[in-house]
């Protein structure tokens, strides 16, 4: 299947794998059920549950903003629609005076464990190289968080460094991991 045949969304970006396209109002309680997995809270050194008054706030201020947010699909899989499963969200948090951005991905349990991490990651990178015109994008992940550092380095980040004792995973203190990609020359 090829995602030119796929209804649904509009797709920002695709290959046969995965695709990109902008966040959507209509996946409210979706987003939700992802942020407020313990799996993604864990990951995102989070303690406290989100509202779905406060994610609805939050997603209209996002969708308005200027840093690009998106869905993540997996084209191999439907909806109830027919389109694309969404599966995740990624997030480029520009600061355009200098041309970065922090990147931001949380996969849903439909997308954990399948892959999807890595192409998920390059797509949007792709994006934030060829369209937005960035010059650097880095992040930050939980030194236990090995799947998804493999994912990033697979995808095209490089470790830039460490800081130490400065998050919690499960309520033990450890590293942060800097990491970074540039355009590929």
């Amino acid at each position: 299947m090829t995602i030119a045949n796929l209804t649904g969304p509009d797709l920002l970006r695709s290959t046969d794998t995965i695709a990109i396209g902008p966040l959507r109002r209509d996946l409210l309680d979706v987003y939700l059920r992802w942020t407020n997995d313990p799996v993604s809270m864990r990951g995102n050194g989070r303690v406290d549950p989100e509202t779905r008054e406060g994610l609805r706030a939050g997603l209209d201020v996002m969708i308005a903003g200027e840093n690009a947010h998106f869905t993540i699909y997996d084209p191999a899989r439907q909806d109830r629609a027919g389109g694309p499963l969404p599966v995740g969200t990624a997030t480029l948090s520009i600061d355009r005076p200098v041309a970065a951005a922090e990147f931001l991905i949380a996969l849903g349990e439909e997308g954990r464990g399948r892959g999807l991490a890595a192409p998920a990651t390059r797509l949007v990178l792709d994006y934030a190289f060829e369209d937005a015109g960035l010059e650097n994008v880095y992040l930050t992940v939980l030194e236990p968080n090995v799947a998804g550092i493999r994912a990033y380095t697979r995808a095209g980040f490089q470790l830039i460094g460490h800081r130490r004792h400065s998050a919690l995973w499960a309520g033990k203190r450890v590293d942060e991991i800097f990491m970074d990609a540039i355009p590929e020359s």
